[in-house]
């Protein structure tokens, strides 16, 4: 089976549930995924694991996306959608 290659989709300056969402399980749709930040001079990813179902993966990181996750490091993620916050007017 080919190996599939995933990237994040959230831009660094989205709010916190948009985040979370985009590390959300491709397997099962849960948004209960244990992540931990990987770095090397050349690349940045985040190991991803389902607690719902168990599934494991590895999502690579722009440059931006990792320096976002790693202030999440200390402070951790908030999934929840807060009406009005990060708002674009039309």
């Amino acid at each position: 089976m080919p190996q599939v290659v995933e990237t994040a989709s959230f831009r660094s300056d989205d709010v916190d549930c948009l985040v979370a969402a985009s590390l959300a399980c491709p397997s099962c749709l849960s948004g209960e995924v244990d992540w931990r930040l990987g770095m090397t001079p050349w690349d940045g990813w985040v190991d991803c694991r389902c607690t719902r179902c168990g599934h494991e993966r590895r999502v690579y990181l722009a440059p931006d996306q990792a320096l976002r996750l790693s202030l999440h490091e200390a402070r951790p993620l908030d999934p929840v959608p807060h009406p009005g916050i990060g708002d674009v007017p039309l």
